[in-house]
């Protein structure tokens, strides 16, 4: 078996099996959980958009 063939089969795992995976290769080789970055949302009220559109189209 090669590293090709094992990524298909990893690819078709659902979610869960992934994550199930994931925890016996950490035991096993010391294997860190890739860290996916959460987008910050921007907040901002009506009169800021407002305020914006002023400022940068008239």
């Amino acid at each position: 078996m090669n590293a090709e063939t094992v990524y298909t089969v990893f690819k078709a795992l659902p979610q869960e099996e992934r994550s199930k995976l994931y925890t016996m290769l950490k035991q096993d080789y010391d294997i860190e959980l890739p860290k996916i970055k959460k987008r910050e949302i921007i907040q901002f009220s009506d009169a800021d958009a407002l305020k914006y559109i002023y400022n940068n189209l008239f």
